[in-house]
């Protein structure tokens, strides 16, 4: 194969007038609805947004249920985040996310969520952001949700049954709590 045969890397740049805003001036907060009430915490929120920008912080609205605002870390992320969150279904309820109006997210109004969690989570400091510097970007690979499963650095020692069994007890001890 030669190098003209190999093909770019996909990239996402923010289009100039990205259909996502819609009127909307940009802002690096995002509003989730549709979310499923008794499931859904800010952890979860944070797993689902995570693959597209660094996330500071996510709140969940006492006002509206099965709503959140998501801070992340800069428009561009909100704007791909609402290209692969938007209208997917989690939990088998349908997930609307646009630009929030909010230029922040304030921890007003925390509250106790159904499984007992904080419905305010700051987020900024985890190392579990994957946008924190140029390099570790370029390395994520940014693409929708899907029914695959990416692992990485898996232990020489673990063999494909081992981790099969390890998903099914996980899923097992999930659907029994």
């Amino acid at each position: 194969m030669s190098s003209v045969d190999v093909p770019d890397m996909v990239s996402y740049p923010l289009p100039q007038s990205s259909s996502s805003y819609s009127g909307h001036t940009p802002s690096s907060v995002a509003m989730v609805s549709g979310l499923h009430s008794s499931k859904m915490n800010c952890t979860r929120i944070f797993n689902l947004f995570c693959l597209y920008g660094n996330i500071e912080k996510v709140k969940f609205m006492k006002s509206v249920p099965g709503t959140a605002l998501v801070e992340m870390g800069d428009e561009y992320a909100v704007d791909r985040a609402i290209t692969h969150l938007n209208s997917i279904k989690v939990f088998g309820k349908r997930l609307n996310v646009c630009v929030s109006k909010q230029h922040a997210v304030i921890p007003s109004q925390v509250f106790e969520l159904e499984d007992g969690s904080s419905s305010y989570k700051d987020f900024a400091m985890t190392r579990n952001n994957r946008f924190s510097s140029a390099g570790q970007a370029s390395k994520n690979i940014i693409q929708p949700p899907s029914a695959v499963l990416h692992y990485y650095n898996v232990p020489p020692c673990i063999s494909q049954d081992h981790l099969l069994r390890v998903c099914c007890s996980t899923l097992l001890s999930s659907e029994s709590s």
